[in-house]
């Protein structure tokens, strides 16, 4: 994924509306370069996000529930079984 992808097809259809519902919420993102790429970091000016800690790259807070959602969810073969999945959630 190229940071302009993750810019027009991951936060602009799908973060920024997401935040402007939840007031006050914080974003995390990963440390991939598509997402510390200045377009991805100019386009997320608006946005409220954590710090990432450069000497502890893997203290990501994220991947424990990336983890327990992925034990919950199991192995989905199309994206609209992982959509009904996640729903029932």
């Amino acid at each position: 994924m190229t940071a302009l992808q993750y810019v027009y097809d991951i936060l602009q259809p799908h973060v920024f509306p997401l935040m402007e519902q939840l007031p006050g919420i914080f974003f995390q993102q990963g440390n991939t370069r598509p997402r510390m790429a200045s377009v991805s970091q100019a386009c997320l000016r608006t946005v409220t996000t954590l710090p990432w800690l450069a000497r502890y790259p893997d203290l990501c807070p994220i991947e424990p529930i990336w983890d327990h959602l992925g034990l919950r969810l199991g192995h989905s073969t199309s994206l609209n079984e992982l959509e009904a999945r996640l729903r029932h959630i």
